[in-house]
């Protein structure tokens, strides 16, 4: 089995690919090849809808090439899911998003659930984000940011998770979540330290989206034409260019 996982974020070193394709490996069974690409042309890293719209062209053309290669199934490895219905158009294997993969999983061991981002100011975006995923308003008790004291990104790994501690307890006590999302693929590898300080199930975005994937090929799914229809016949062309926000 192959499963092509597609990066949306620019830039990404090989040895920071590798390092999270071992934690990944690791979930998804010796007899699952991964491979994960980052976006090459799309010069952007995914903090915003803008981002998430503007990496769409090139992570549907990945998509499309990874199928043509032969990959059984592919994860789009961002919480937001960019693209994720427009790639169900044009494929047939399964194409499975962090932020959906995630939520699901997280109704297979609770009744509510909070997820727990990186950037608060995020918040409302991920509360429309949860139409698409399909998953019931009544299901999730609470979204918050883990960045009150500053960016995460800059953090030690030990700071990192005592600020994810915090925020999870605050999900835990304020709202009731008897689960939490890490509501970032950044946070591979840091979900079992969680749920062992925290007591309730920490499900790890990128993992349960590669697992989720494997399921799909085990089960020999294919995505349904009836749900995604193939577009209209033709050529789609478009030209890149340049946004700047200041």
């Amino acid at each position: 089995m192959r499963i092509k996982i597609i990066n949306p974020d620019y830039g990404m070193t090989e040895n920071e690919i590798a390092e999270r394709l071992i934690l990944l490996k690791q979930a998804a069974g010796p007899d699952v090849e991964l491979s994960m690409q980052c976006l090459q042309t799309s010069h952007v890293y995914l903090d915003s809808m803008l981002d998430a719209a503007l990496a769409g062209p090139e992570i549907i053309r990945m998509a499309i090439d990874a199928e043509a290669q032969g990959y059984d199934a592919v994860v789009l490895y961002c919480f937001s899911d960019p693209a994720v219905d427009a790639c169900r158009e044009v494929l047939k294997i399964p194409v499975v998003g962090g932020g959906q993969a995630a939520c699901l999983s997280a109704m297979m061991v609770s009744r509510q659930f909070g997820i727990l981002l990186s950037q608060s100011k995020r918040v409302p975006e991920k509360y429309q984000f949860l139409y698409q995923t399909g998953i019931s308003f009544e299901r999730v008790c609470g979204i918050v940011g883990a960045d009150h004291d500053g960016d995460l990104s800059c953090c030690q790994e030990s700071v990192m998770l005592s600020r994810l501690e915090a925020a999870g307890r605050t999900l835990i006590e304020d709202c009731g979540a008897q689960a939490i999302v890490l509501g970032c693929l950044s946070f591979l590898g840091k979900a079992a330290e969680l749920s062992t300080r925290l007591g309730v199930p920490v499900i790890d975005s990128a993992i349960a989206s590669v697992v989720m994937a494997v399921a799909c090929v085990r089960m020999k799914l294919q995505t349904s034409p009836v749900s995604y229809p193939l577009p209209p016949s033709g050529i789609r062309t478009w030209s890149g260019g340049e946004i700047i926000i200041s």
